[in-house]
C-alpha cells in the first residue's frame, strides 16, 4: 500500500518539472537572479530540409553543438573551451557536461541532448535539440516566476 502512494506522489512531484510528450520536452531551470524560467523544446514537423550537401552529424558532433550552444565559448592563449568557466550561450551556462545524446527520428531526425551544468549558484539539467545537420532547435518559454524578492529593511542610524 505505501509503495503505490509513494509512487503517486513522486510522479505529482517530478511531472510539472520534466514532462515528455511525443515531439516536446518541458522543463524549468532556476536563473541567476533565482527566477525560476519553464521552457518547451519542440521540434517542429516543418523544420526546412538542410541543403542537400550538408552531411549528416554524429552524435558526439551534436553533444559538441549543443554545449557550444548552451554555454558558448572561450578563447584563452589560442586555446578554446566549450561550456567552461565563462557563463554564455543560451543558458549563460558554466561547467557544462553531456549526460546523454539521443536520436530521434520524428517529427524530423534530431539528436536529443540533455546536459547539466551551472546556472547561477546550482548544478541543473537542461536540453538541445539538434537537427542532424546540426542546427540547433531553440526552446521557447513557456512560463517563468518572478525573482524572490530580498527583504527591505529599515536603518537605524544618527538622526
Amino acid at each position: 500500500m505505501k509503495v503505490p502512494l509513494l509512487s503517486t506522489l513522486a510522479l505529482l512531484i517530478v511531472a510539472p518539472a520534466l514532462a515528455v510528450t511525443t515531439n516536446s520536452i518541458t522543463f524549468s531551470v532556476r536563473l541567476e537572479n533565482g527566477a525560476n524560467q519553464t521552457y518547451r523544446l519542440d521540434v517542429p514537423p516543418d523544420v526546412p530540409p538542410a541543403k542537400s550537401s550538408t552531411p549528416k552529424i554524429s552524435p558526439d558532433l551534436a553533444a559538441i553543438a549543443a554545449v557550444a550552444w548552451a554555454g558558448g565559448w572561450e578563447t584563452k592563449n589560442g586555446l578554446t573551451t566549450l561550456g567552461g568557466g565563462k557563463p554564455g550561450g543560451f543558458y549563460n551556462a558554466t561547467h557544462i557536461k553531456v549526460n546523454s545524446v539521443q536520436s530521434q527520428a520524428s517529427p524530423v531526425p534530431y539528436y536529443l541532448v540533455q546536459m547539466e551544468g551551472n546556472i547561477g549558484q546550482s548544478i541543473q539539467t537542461f536540453y538541445a535539440a539538434v537537427l542532424d545537420d546540426g542546427r540547433i532547435v531553440e526552446p521557447t518559454v513557456v512560463g517563468a516566476t518572478a525573482a524572490p524578492q530580498k527583504m527591505k529593511t529599515r536603518g537605524h542610524g544618527k538622526h
